[in-house]
């Protein structure tokens, strides 16, 4: 992951460069039109889908996402204001109003208003963080304002639709500001490093699978991203389906349910990455050990209660994270044990006093440790079921690993797509039952999915809405569209556009993952 992003002077880094031709000139007409000037470059960063392994990066166990081709890509200039230091913003999408942001005179980093939800919010993000590693890789430049610019940002990666499009803005605008600011060359490794932590600058607690598959996807590849002992993605190629079975097809269906991940932060995202951090820290109590604090919450993560625990309760030694056979061995031992370990009563949930008296915690001491940092809000806290998910879902990104690199995959398609698919819908059900995060419209469309050629169906995001992950085979992709829109999207959007279908169902290839694009003439 240490190599450099890429820079491109065609478009030859999509599957089908002349579908995005007139995207980028009408990118480029809109700069001039309003800032009156040719744009500088692009800067570029793909959304993503996860095909496994949803809400258990922030407890620092792998997952297994790829790129795709929705993307965010902005043209970037210089700006020529005298008045001051400013970032002017425009977006092609009308919905969002042009803002210019002021940048402090002193050189300083910008504040954000976290009561304000504008999307903007975002790029500010961005502006930190790049600020940040300008201090970090050139010191003379502390002191010293960002570079005004000019941006028109255009996005296919739907809102709230569960395929990272906030990750892939902030990505977009950090890689844009840093070649705007004398930037020539970044690693991937220090682009995803930085851009990490971007989000949490407005509140949320995210941990680092978006981001990292944003900046290191690869053409065809789906991306094996480790968080422990260091962030790390490795690239695998998706098994080649033999004859008379047709090659594998990935869709994406958007349930058209806006998911904001920030707004619905307290009772949805943040409060499972709560849930989750007391979990690791009830477990660890009940086995009478101590765990390494290094969540974003100043805690221990789950992931670390594994690998303190058999190293330290078992004297076994410590898992690296690649050794697939013992991971599952592992997953599947504190799968069993957490049955055990959790009472009836404690199934069903703890009240703030119940979970701050399992922690040996007064109430004002587990309020100060667990819901103070990010916003929550919660009748129970179901740490038994976010617990039951994690270690499953680790499980399952493994299993499917073990499929993608096993050598006779091929051979044995049939094989290999039934049990692809059955992983896949095990870990719906778990997001579901357990985790929480499926909705109506969610279950409704992985219905009509495995009735109509999908041979598994998932949430992949956040939840809570967005955005359905199906796998098929290219004989039934026509079949499965035409039911997906039949039964779903005319019956609840009865005044539903093609254009708008089009949108909403997508069939999809692993991408490549960020980079500049520079000025090309149109």
């Amino acid at each position: 992951m240490a190599d450099l992003i890429p820079t491109f002077s065609d478009l030859s880094l999509y599957d089908k460069p002349e579908s995005q031709a007139s995207r980028y000139q009408n990118l480029v007409h809109e700069y001039k039109d309003v800032f009156q000037g040719a744009p500088e470059f692009i800067a570029r960063a793909p959304g993503r889908v996860n095909l496994i392994g949803d809400h258990i990066d922030y407890c620092y166990f792998s997952v297994l996402p790829m790129a795709i081709e929705y993307d965010v890509i902005e043209a970037i200039g210089k700006s020529s204001d005298s008045k001051g230091h400013f970032i002017h913003l425009t977006n092609t999408d009308k919905r969002f109003t042009p803002e210019t942001i002021e940048l402090p005179k002193d050189g300083s980093i910008i504040v954000i208003d976290k009561e304000s939800h504008s999307w903007t919010n975002y790029y500010r993000c961005s502006l930190i963080v790049a600020q940040k590693y300008l201090w970090e890789r050139f010191p003379s430049t502390k002191g010293q304002c960002l570079k005004s610019i000019n941006v028109v940002i255009d996005g296919t990666v739907p809102t709230g639709g569960g395929l990272s499009s906030s990750a892939a803005l902030c990505v977009a605008s950090t890689l844009g500001v840093l070649k705007a600011n004398g930037v020539e060359n970044i690693t991937k490794k220090d682009l995803t490093r930085i851009t990490v932590v971007s989000e949490h600058y407005v509140g949320l607690n995210n941990g680092g699978m978006d981001q990292c598959a944003s900046v290191c996807g690869e053409k065809g590849k789906v991306l094996f991203i480790e968080f422990q002992p260091e962030l790390r993605a490795t690239p695998y190629s998706i098994p080649e389906i033999h004859p008379p079975l047709k090659p594998l097809s990935f869709l994406i269906t958007n349930t058209l349910v806006e998911s904001n991940k920030n707004e619905s932060a307290p009772v949805n995202y943040n409060l499972r990455v709560v849930e989750m951090a007391i979990g690791a820290e009830f477990l660890a109590r009940l086995n009478g050990i101590t765990l390494p604090k290094n969540s974003n919450l100043n805690t221990g993560t789950l992931r670390g209660f594994m690998d303190t625990y058999f190293v330290e309760k078992r004297h076994l030694s410590r898992w690296n994270g690649r050794d697939i056979r013992l991971g599952i061995q592992r997953l599947q031992e504190l799968s069993q044990k957490i049955e055990t370990w959790f009472t009836d009563s404690q199934k069903i949930g703890f009240t703030t006093e119940e979970a701050a008296d399992r922690l040996g915690l007064s109430k004002d001491e587990f309020t100060e440790k667990y819901l103070t940092t990010f916003p929550v809000k919660y009748e129970k806290l179901k740490i038994y079921q976010r617990t039951k998910h994690v270690f499953d879902e680790a499980r399952r990104v493994l299993e499917t690993l073990r499929l993608f690199t096993d050598s006779n995959a091929s051979e044995n398609s049939s094989n290999f797509l039934k049990r692809f698919g059955e992983i896949m819908d095990q870990s719906q059900l778990s997001l579901k039952t357990l985790l929480m995060n499926s909705t109506d419209e969610c279950d409704e469309l992985c219905r009509i999915a495995r009735k109509n050629g999908s041979l598994g169906s998932r949430i992949t995001g956040a939840g809570w809405g967005g955005s359905l992950v199906h796998f098929t085979t290219e004989d039934k992709l026509d079949g499965l569209i035409n039911a997906l829109v039949e039964q779903y999207y005319k019956k609840h959007f009865p005044n539903i556009t093609e254009e708008e279908i089009s949108h909403a169902v997508v069939v999809t290839k692993p991408a490549v993952g960020s980079c500049i694009v520079n000025q090309i003439e149109f």
